[in-house]
């Protein structure tokens, strides 16, 4: 275990273990340093130099080892010539960090303007707009004037798709690599990269199809500008217009948690409409993230060749009818068939359900059944994974032992995807 160190943070003494870096020692007090490249789930790299502070250390004396001290008994700090990034510099005893001040703000708007030469005016039209960090950081931290002309911005190929889900706006990309490094630490996919440098640096697809990955969408959520956007919700809706709705994922097993951006539409004769599925932290199942089948499957919900109505069969055909109907038709089949009924169901469904249908079945002196498509089931009620178990606590000294299932397609976020970050189990 890592020692205690004590550091100061805007006048304020914050105690954190050894190592921890100054933007994560800073949140204990409640002190947000602005950052773009920096994200809690990857490492640190130090690309976009938001995050500068002013770092101070005791200074130490050669000849004792010991700190050097002022007339007041309090320890001499040294001050570095050059402001540090927060995101990567890690704490140690005694250290004193200034995020306030006038040094520290003219270098974050040197930064900001920096990022804006290049990016385009378009935050009317933006699918950002409204949860943007960029125009968030700006409106905080940023010059409010610009010393750069419109027309000496770089001027590229818009909605460029990096495949069928993902589109690219290069001319807002600001190169802080959080899609790249998600997709080659965290989905361990890294189908996309940088391609040049400097001002021509870009965002490509390395595989065929493009963008071939199970977690494209996540690049969405944690691309702090409008870089990168979905197929399926580009130009859909503003943010401020959604409602939030909590829900789970029903495609697999995993569960995931989730969020449903939904809004009345007339198109849809003034009903909900699901305009886009987030995820919902939940560090024990999915984290922070989702697999696609989660994000974009939705509109299966809204298909024109969705069933709206029951279908009973007259004459040899399949005709709509009333639920009334069906249902009393459903319950005389019931009771006509008697001992011979067999209720088959899923190993999917919750124990509530499965009881309820197996004392339906019975009360009509039936027989129940239940399928599953996994074989095994009392293997590993015997020996499998225990009620209470944690994925998110497992580490390289856990190993799992998968047989006949393929977990990237079954289980995708449980079976890969997060799992698969280095120091995770693997499977």
């Amino acid at each position: 275990m890592p020692k205690d160190v004590t550091v100061t943070i805007d006048g304020q003494a914050v105690t954190v273990p050894e190592g921890t870096l100054v933007v994560n020692a800073a949140k204990k007090l409640g002190i947000d340093v602005p950052v773009f490249c920096y994200h809690p789930k990857m490492e640190p790299v130090g690309m976009c130099r938001m995050c500068l502070v002013d770092i101070g250390r005791p200074m130490i004396d050669r000849a004792t080892g010991k700190p050097m001290l002022e007339a007041d008994g309090s320890p001499k700090i040294q001050f570095g010539p050059k402001l540090e990034t927060a995101c990567t510099t890690p704490v140690s005893e005694g250290m004193v960090i200034v995020n306030t001040s006038a040094r520290v703000k003219a270098g974050r708007e040197d930064i900001l303007e920096f990022l804006l030469t290049s990016h385009p005016l378009d935050c009317p039209i933006c699918d950002k707009g409204g949860e943007c960090p960029l125009q968030n950081l700006t409106m905080r931290f940023g010059p409010g004037q610009s010393r750069y002309l419109y027309d000496e911005k770089m001027h590229l190929a818009k909605h460029v798709p990096l495949g069928e889900l993902i589109y690219l706006d290069r001319e807002r990309c600001i190169q802080c690599a959080r899609c790249v490094r998600f997709q080659d630490e965290i989905a361990d996919d890294p189908v996309i990269g940088f391609y040049n440098r400097g001002r021509s640096l870009e965002i490509v697809t390395y595989s065929e199809p493009g963008f071939d990955s199970y977690f494209s969408g996540n690049t969405t959520d944690i691309c702090p500008v409008g870089a990168l956007t979905t197929a399926d919700f580009r130009f859909k809706a503003r943010p401020w217009e959604l409602n939030a709705a909590a829900s789970i994922c029903p495609h697999c097993p995993v569960g995931c948690n989730t969020t449903l951006n939904v809004r009345r539409e007339a198109a849809a004769g003034g009903g909900w409409v699901v305009k886009r599925v987030m995820p919902r932290q939940n560090e024990a199942v999915n984290e922070i993230w989702i697999c696609d089948k989660g994000r974009f499957a939705h509109h299966f919900a809204s298909s024109d060749e969705r069933l709206t109505r029951p279908l009973v069969r007259k004459n040899g055909e399949l005709v709509p009818a009333a639920w009334d109907e069906a249902l009393d038709l459903v319950a005389d089949r019931f009771r006509q068939a008697g001992e011979a009924l067999l209720t088959v169901a899923s190993g999917r469904l919750s124990n509530e359900d499965l009881f309820n249908l197996r004392q339906l079945t019975l009360g009509l002196k039936g027989q129940t059944a239940l399928y599953t498509h996994m074989e095994g089931g009392d293997l590993t009620a015997q020996v499998g994974l225990g009620q209470g178990s944690n994925f998110g606590a497992m580490g390289p000294e856990t190993a799992i032992l998968v047989v006949a299932c393929d977990l990237e397609e079954e289980a995708p976020s449980g079976g890969c995807g997060s799992n698969r970050r280095p120091g995770a189990a693997q499977s």
